[in-house]
C-alpha cells in the first residue's frame, strides 16, 4: 500500500522523533515506527485510521500542546508541529510529537537517594546518557526534519529556477538526510527510544529487528526494571554483540533474559549473550563487560569453546521492589 508520506516514508522510518500524516479527514494515512512505540502500538499500521490531531483539537495550526491517547487508553503528554507535506496528496499534513514531562524512575531508589558509590556513578552516567539522547531526539532532530521539509518545498517552488540553484538545494536535501541517519545512530548508542518507551524486552527486540538472520532474543523478562539496569543491561547487550560479530568473527548472536531467583542471593537478572563466532573475546573486550556488570554490582562469566563460539553472562542481583 502506498502511503500518503510517499517518497518521505523512508526519511520518516528511520528517525526516533514520532511522526504522523494525516489525510484533510485528519486521519492518521502514514505512521513510523517511532510513533507506534511511543504510542504502544506493536506495528505502525495499527495507527492507520485513527484520528490523527492531538486533544484539544482546536486551533491546529503551526505548534502547541497536548494529549493523544495510546493504544492502553492512557495519556501521553505531548508538544505537536504541524507541517506541510511537500509533495503529497491532496491536503495531507505532517505532525512531529515530542511527548513531555519526565520519566518515571522505575524501582526502590531514586536519583537524589544514597547508595554504593558505583551506583551512584553509575546512575549519574546512565541519566547524562539519557538526557544527551533526548536532546539529540526531540530537539536536534525535529528541527533536522522541518528544515529538511523546507529545503523540499523550496526545491519545488524552484523548478523554473536555475539548475545550479536547484541542485544546491538537492545537496542540502542529501545532507540533511544523512545528517538525520547520524542522529538515530547517536541517539540508539546512547539510550535508544525503544527503551524508553518500553524497557528491556523491547528495546532487544528493536535491536534483532535491526539485524534480522544475525541476532535473535528469548527469555522469560517481560515487566520493567529500574531505568539504571534497563540502561546497562542494555548496552551491556550492545557491546558484547559489536564484539561478536566485529572481533569474534559471528554469524550469529542469541540473547536471552531472564528473571530468576539465587538460592542464597535472592533475585537476579541474567543477561545471557551467546555467539558463534571462531574468536573468543580479548582481555580488553572483557574488562570492558566486566566494567559494565559491576556498575551494577553484577558479576560477569565468559567461556570460548573452539568450534562453537563464546557465551558471555551477566548476573545482577535485583532488590525485591525492582521486580514487583
Amino acid at each position: 500500500m502506498t502511503s500518503i508520506a510517499g517518497d518521505w516514508g523512508c526519511v520518516f522510518d528511520v528517525i526516533r522523533q514520532p511522526v504522523w500524516a494525516v489525510d484533510a479527514a485528519q486521519l492518521v494515512r502514514y505512521a513510523n515506527p517511532a510513533a507506534a512505540e511511543v504510542m504502544g502500538y506493536g506495528a505502525p499500521s495499527e495507527l492507520l485510521g485513527l484520528d490523527g490531531r492531538p486533544f484539544p483539537a482546536a486551533d491546529l495550526d503551526g505548534r502547541g500542546e497536548g494529549t493523544l491517547t495510546r493504544s492502553d487508553g492512557s495519556l501521553l503528554p505531548v508538544e505537536w508541529t504541524r507541517l506541510p507535506l511537500p509533495g503529497a496528496r491532496g491536503d495531507a499534513v505532517l505532525y512531529v510529537f515530542r511527548p513531555l514531562g519526565a520519566e518515571p524512575f522505575l524501582g526502590n531508589r531514586g536519583p537524589g537517594e544514597t547508595g554504593p558509590p558505583y551506583r551512584r556513578l553509575a546512575h549519574r552516567q546512565a541519566e547524562r546518557e539519557r538526557r544527551h539522547a533526548r536532546i539529540l531526539q526531540h530537539e536536534v532532530q525535529e528541527r533536522m526534519v522541518r528544515t529538511l521539509l523546507g529545503l523540499s518545498m523550496a526545491r519545488e517552488e524552484l523548478t523554473a529556477a536555475p539548475a545550479q540553484a536547484v541542485a544546491l538545494l538537492s545537496d542540502a536535501v542529501r545532507d540533511t538526510e544523512e545528517a538525520l541517519a547520524t542522529v538515530r545512530e547517536v541517539t540508539d548508542a546512547l539510550c535508544p527510544g525503544a527503551l524508553r518507551a518500553g524497557g528491556l524486552p523491547v528495546a532487544l527486540a528493536a535491536l534483532a529487528r535491526r539485524r534480522p538472520g544475525r541476532l535473535t532474543v528469548s527469555g522469560t523478562l517481560s515487566e520493567r526494571l529500574p531505568q539504571l539496569v534497563e540502561t546497562h543491561a542494555y548496552l551491556f547487550v550492545a557491546e558484547a554483540m559489536e564484539r561478536a560479530v566485529v572481533g569474534g568473527a559471528a554469524d550469529h548472536v542469541h540473547v536471552t533474559a531472564d528473571h530468576v531467583h539465587m538460592d542464597s542471593e535472592g533475585p537476579a537478572l541474567v543477561v545471557t549473550v551467546a555467539d558463534d563466532g571462531t574468536e573468543p573475546a580479548t582481555g580488553a573486550d572483557l574488562a570492558a563487560l566486566t566494567e559494565r556488570v559491576a556498575a551494577l554490582d553484577g558479576t560477569l562469566t565468559a567461556r570460548h569453546i573452539p568450534g562453537t563460539g563464546t557465551t558471555v553472562t551477566a548476573t545482577v542481583p535485583l532488590a525485591p521492589a525492582d521486580t514487583a
